[in-house]
């Protein structure tokens, strides 16, 4: 079992893991490859890499374009997008450990913010119940997505002062 979990900005020397992180026909329904999210536009995206005990885990990309207004009206809100693991890793609490570590993380990088926002397939239910294990909530707002209609969720972070 990895215990440790570390969320580090991607850097280049990472991408040599990505070009061999296969994911199941059945997440990619809901997500995208890594080396597919790196393409976007890097000035309003900031991609991540989840480390357990130094070993590429996982991914994801904090988005601070105009596409978190999908879930939110809030302008200190970042968007949460792309998430996943590396098959090999699931099922070992990685991604609940990761989306714990997500407000410290996301304070260093953008102080301004206090609103996590994604979106997720309705029909995606392990990736729902893993948000709302770790703290995101149904605000009952919707958005149709690329891939189908998608609950909005939110997680509310707030820092000491």
């Amino acid at each position: 079992m990895l215990k440790s979990i570390k969320l580090v900005p991607y850097d280049s020397i990472h991408q040599s893991a990505f070009e061999v992180y296969p994911l199941p026909p059945e997440q990619l329904k809901y997500t995208s490859l890594p080396l597919d999210l790196l393409t976007n536009d890097a000035q309003s995206k900031l991609p991540v890499t989840i480390l357990a005990e130094n070993m590429i885990v996982g991914f994801f990309v904090l988005d601070v374009s105009d596409d978190r207004y999908f879930y939110t009206d809030n302008p200190n809100s970042i968007l949460f997008r792309g998430f996943s693991i590396h098959p090999d890793y699931q099922g070992q609490g990685i991604a609940k450990k990761a989306l714990q570590a997500l407000p410290t993380f996301i304070h260093k990088q953008f102080p301004q913010i206090d609103e996590v926002v994604l979106g997720v397939n309705v029909h995606n239910e392990p990736a729902l119940h893993v948000y709302m294990k770790a703290g995101f909530i149904d605000e009952g707002r919707r958005h149709m997505g690329a891939k189908g209609q998608q609950f909005a969720l939110h997680l509310h972070v707030s820092y000491p002062k």
